[in-house]
Formats: structure tokens, C-alpha cells, sequence
């Protein structure tokens, strides 16, 4: 039996300031390593006890390793002077991994929501779907007792650029990794409920996880 997991990840806003004007040259694919020293003092500029991201050159984070201290800062640099009942999610989305190898990360522009369209393959019989925000989007689609995620787009690179154009999942693990990863978000809304106080909200996670704002 194959081992798959939905990841949380989360993509932080930072304050930039003088010295965040100074980027490495090229990008994360050929200097990677001046790349990932420039992130990580990002990130320990503006957050006090961030975990290491997900992998070298992917700049997501695990969302349940976050303290909620820093979650706060987090959500404050997100939604800016935005009134928070009007804000989208948090950006990121989630990683799917099989027997602890990532097979798909969250695309550009992806948020936390996501979470209501990956609910689809709940269904046996589900159509097959885009992810609704982020770009490139991979097609979710099933075939008989199979999973299968196209990750192929005429105009834009899926990142990393290792990623398989299919990727094959069972589809009862896929669908059982999906059910554990709702109960895991149900669990951690509670706990970041707890916060929703200071920014004047009642439901602080039905807005940053799950992406029910005043606009729907």
C-alpha cells in the first residue's frame, strides 16, 4: 500500500526593506544556494521561529510546524489594510506526497481554499477539475480505481520543473490522505480560533484556511 499525504504549505509575506533590494543574482534554479540565504534571512527578519522550508529552492512552509506567534505576523502581512472580512485565504496550498516523495507542490498564486475544490474527489464519480486560483493549474481528473493528475500547460512551467507530467495516485488512499488532511485543518482551526480576537473577527480560520470571506 502506497503511503499518501496532503501537505499544508503556506508561501509568508515579508516586509521588505534596504537590504531586501540586494537579490542574488539569477534564481533559485541556478544559484541556489545564494537563493536560499537570501529567503531564510527574509524570513528571520520579519518571523521569530519559522521551520526550514519544505524543500531547497521551494520557499513553502509547513503550516502546522508554525507557532502561532508567528501564524499572527503571518496573517497581519497578508492581508495589509485589507479589512480581514474580505480577504482571501492565505497563499500556498498543498503538497501531495507518496511514500514521502512530493509529487505535486502548490503552483503560483495557490491559496489555503484550495482545500474546498480538492473536496471533489470525496465523490467517486467527480468530474474532472482545475485548481481555481493558482497557475499552472493541474487537472485532476479518475479512471477507473486511479487517481491521475495532468501537470502539463501550454505557456507555463509547473515548478519544480521535475514534476511529472501524470502523476498516478489510488484513488481510495488519495481520497482517505484528503478525508485525514480535512480532520488535521478542522483540528488547527480550533487553535487558531483562539486568536481571532485580535483582528476582530469571529471565525479567523473560515477566512484564512478556508476561504469564507463577506464575498462568499
Amino acid at each position: 500500500m502506497n503511503k499518501i499525504e496532503f501537505i499544508p504549505l503556506i508561501e509568508p509575506a515579508t516586509k521588505k526593506d534596504k537590504e531586501s533590494e540586494s537579490v542574488p543574482s539569477g534564481s533559485s534554479l541556478n544559484n541556489l544556494a545564494e537563493w536560499d540565504k537570501y529567503h531564510k534571512q527574509e524570513i528571520n527578519k520579519n518571523y521569530s521561529n519559522f521551520p526550514n522550508p519544505i524543500s531547497n529552492g521551494i520557499y513553502q512552509y509547513r503550516l502546522f510546524d508554525i507557532d502561532i506567534e508567528d501564524i499572527e505576523k503571518v496573517i497581519n502581512l497578508h492581508i495589509g489594510d485589507t479589512n480581514i472580512n474580505e480577504s482571501i485565504s492565505l497563499f500556498g496550498g498543498y503538497a501531495i506526497s507518496q511514500n514521502g516523495i512530493i509529487e505535486l507542490f502548490p503552483q503560483c498564486c495557490g491559496l489555503l481554499e484550495e482545500i474546498k475544490t480538492w473536496k471533489n474527489i470525496l465523490q467517486e464519480d467527480f468530474q474532472d477539475f482545475y485548481l481555481k486560483e493558482c497557475h499552472p493549474s493541474p487537472l485532476i481528473t479518475k479512471k477507473g480505481s486511479e487517481i491521475i493528475i495532468y501537470c502539463k500547460d501550454d505557456f507555463e512551467t509547473f515548478m519544480p520543473m521535475t514534476t511529472k507530467q501524470e502523476i498516478i495516485l489510488d484513488y481510495n488512499e488519495t481520497k482517505t490522505a484528503l478525508i485525514a488532511v480535512l480532520n488535521d485543518l478542522t483540528n488547527y482551526s480550533t487553535e487558531l480560533n483562539k486568536i481571532s480576537n485580535r483582528f476582530e473577527t469571529e471565525n479567523l480560520a473560515e477566512i484564512m484556511i478556508w476561504g469564507k470571506n463577506e464575498n462568499g
